[in-house]
């Protein structure tokens, strides 16, 4: 692996340097490099800083490989084509595996969410010594659900390891496993060396919505309740005694973490008279809250490992925020290392900054992991994503703006074809999901696949998406199929203003919500694309809300009501409801395991499409779920989607 790595490195750093090698020299990859699995996926350091377990994927199978201080590999292990969601050290001798199965409840538990498919988590905690036995968690509990229903943190408690998780009591300790389960999962404390668990703090006995944080000893230091029906809210100390309260209509508010001294606990809550997010910090014996970075754009939180303790925040500028003066240049001087890249961020560290983990990602690199000397900043690459996709053959991505027709700023993510000029090009218009998320100017292994065929993509981030703060997300509310919808073809006519793209040569493409935006972009919008590729894609509104609401209170049913609209005919923005509006062949994918949009909500399109005799073709991944987890359907459903365009799009 370090060979392979050291030769793309090597030949990576030959095209840069080399003066006279243009891109139109370079082939591109076979398509089914972009759809394959990243080569890495996640790097975990361990406590001491002398051990980095890599997250890998090769030939349709996921291996977790362990390299010393020297990145040598000493240890791998095999997973196979589970569906790993994350890995995380348990000391320096085991690694805890959280992964996830498709299955639906027992009949007698469809109470907590009815008769439809779900994904369980599980975890395994896999000792590196192969002599020892492989834990799973709530796995041999007869009073607890084999399920993991949220994870609250990995401490060292009086010298053994300990992890912190939901999980569902049975309604009886007699072992019974008929029984039927609590309404809301409690939290255990689960010894990770042998899966011993202990209840650590009731889920309640009236239906609100709990959370917990656990204290670097290990003991449950503050717990947040709200009420599903009215969304008043209250935060206690590990003592019960109530230290916040509040109401919050949609229940938009959440407990983030302990400060630096773990002395406060930190939540975020929306404030719908000032629209926006504020930031409290609460002392942990009661008293006055103090708001915490007005005003700032919040990348991401910085965690003390093995503790909630918040250190400070990234900003959306790069820039680090800590209350330690030491750790806070100890980052800032590590992401300032990669500058020079599209994205950059710190990953991990260990809890003494001796070693970091760093991945980049953008403009000649599909995905680079390295490892960083807190010390020396001195790094070494760990990792590559793809290796074969490298250099010029990655389409040239950059951040462009363009105003939408009421005149709000939209911007978006622009992928260029590589060895072709910008000019009078084919495009792809391809919304992310969410809708509240938003497309950056890192590797995107879709965009560049059709970058690759010659298109010039568009991902734009709409008014509805995250990144730009509260007002901007709350922009979207009622304008699904209507601005949110238009946003993405006003990006598609400043290209053609700009003369980078042609127009009359476009198709649109989304997963998830996305599939809806592509969907909603020939039947609610006509005259504009000519195709679009849904990929476990919304396309009725009002059974798709039926389904998630399932089990919901009213907290969720008013969050549905603001984003849509209380009084919204949603058939008028459904897609299938407006079938025989659609001017343009449609391609529907669906995973038969999607957990998140069902796939019946393709079946009932491909019949609205046949029945008002529009061209329209439909393939469904067997075994595939919402995030298109297995190599070889991801694969597939790339293949087609790209072949679809190239059909109804071609580039030249």
């Amino acid at each position: 692996m370090r060979k392979l790595a050291s030769i793309a490195v090597a030949a990576l750093s030959a095209v840069l340097l080399t003066p006279g090698i243009g891109q139109a020299q370079m082939p591109p990859p076979p398509l089914e490099y972009y759809g394959d699995l990243a080569a890495v996926e996640e790097a975990r350091i361990s406590p001491s800083g002398t051990r980095t377990a890599l997250l890998m994927s090769a030939g349709g199978q996921r291996v977790i490989t362990i390299l010393d201080s020297a990145g040598t590999p000493i240890k791998q292990i095999v997973v196979g084509d589970a569906k790993v969601r994350s890995i995380e050290w348990v000391g320096e001798d085991a690694i805890l595996l959280q992964r996830t199965e498709t299955g639906r409840l027992p009949p007698q538990y469809r109470n907590l969410a009815g008769d439809r498919k779900i994904e369980w988590w599980r975890g395994n905690v896999i000792p590196l010594d192969d002599n020892q036995q492989v834990v799973s968690i709530f796995a041999d509990q007869r009073s607890i659900v084999s399920a993991i229903m949220g994870t609250y943190g990995v401490r060292n408690v009086n010298g053994r390891w300990v992890g912190y998780f939901g999980g569902f009591r049975r309604g009886s300790t007699s072992g019974d496993r008929n029984r039927r389960l609590d309404d809301e999962p409690a939290l255990f404390a689960v010894d990770l060396a042998t899966g011993d668990a202990k209840l650590a703090a009731y889920a309640g006995d009236y239906p609100a919505l709990r959370e917990w944080l656990v204290d670097a000893d290990g003991e449950v230091g503050a717990r947040l309740e709200i009420r599903y029906n009215s969304g008043r809210w209250k935060i206690e100390n590990g003592d019960g005694q109530t230290i916040a309260e509040g109401s919050q209509a949609r229940g938009d508010i959440d407990l983030l973490g302990f400060d630096a001294t773990g002395t406060k606990v930190i939540y975020w809550i929306q404030d719908d008279a000032e629209g926006r997010v504020r930031r409290y910090a609460v002392p942990l014996t009661g008293g006055d809250r103090e708001e915490l970075w007005p005003g700032v754009g919040i990348h991401r939180y910085i965690f003390q490992p093995y503790t909630s303790n918040i250190l400070g925040v990234q900003l959306t500028d790069r820039t680090v925020l800590l209350s330690d003066e030491t750790k806070q240049s100890r980052l800032q001087s590590t992401l300032d290392l990669f500058s020079y890249a599209s994205e950059a961020r710190i990953v991990d560290f260990d809890p003494e900054f001796r070693t970091l983990i760093a991945r980049t990602s953008g403009n000649y690199d599909s995905g680079t992991w390295y490892r960083v000397d807190g010390a020396t900043n001195a790094r070494s690459i760990v990792g590559l994503e793809r290796p074969a996709i490298q250099g010029p053959v990655i389409g040239n991505v950059s951040t462009i703006t363009y105003e939408a027709q009421d005149g709000l700023e939209i911007r978006a993510i622009l992928t260029l074809p590589p060895g072709r000029e910008p000019a009078n090009l084919p495009a792809i218009v391809l919304p992310h999901g969410g809708p509240t998320a938003h497309d950056s100017e890192g590797f995107d292994w879709l965009a560049q696949a059709f970058a690759s065929k010659g298109y010039a993509v568009l991902q734009p981030n709409f008014r509805g998406s995250t990144g730009r703060g509260l007002g901007f997300i709350e922009a979207g509310d009622g304008e699904w199929g209507r601005k949110m919808q238009s946003d993405k073809s006003d990006g598609l006519m400043a290209l053609a203003e700009q003369g980078i793209v042609d127009p009359d040569r476009a198709c649109i493409v989304g997963a998830s919500y996305g599939g809806y935006a592509a969907l909603a972009g020939v039947t609610l919008q006509q005259g504009i694309y000519r195709c679009a590729v849904s990929i476990n894609g919304v396309s009725d509104l009002e059974p798709m809300l039926r389904f998630e609401r399932t089990g919901s209170r009213d907290i969720f049913t008013r969050s549905y009501e603001k984003q849509f609209g209380a009084d919204t005919d949603l058939d008028a923005i459904s897609p299938r409801q407006n079938a025989s509006k659609a001017d343009a062949p449609v391609l529907l994918i669906h995973g038969r395991d999607d957990t998140v949009v069902p796939i019946e909500q393709s079946f009932v399109m491909r019949s609205a499409l046949r029945g008002a005799g529009k061209e329209v073709e439909f393939i469904e991944l067997d075994g595939e779920d919402h995030y298109l987890s297995q190599p070889e359907t991801r694969k597939r459903m790339l293949e087609a989607a790209v072949a679809f365009a190239l059909k109804h799009n071609p580039p030249n």
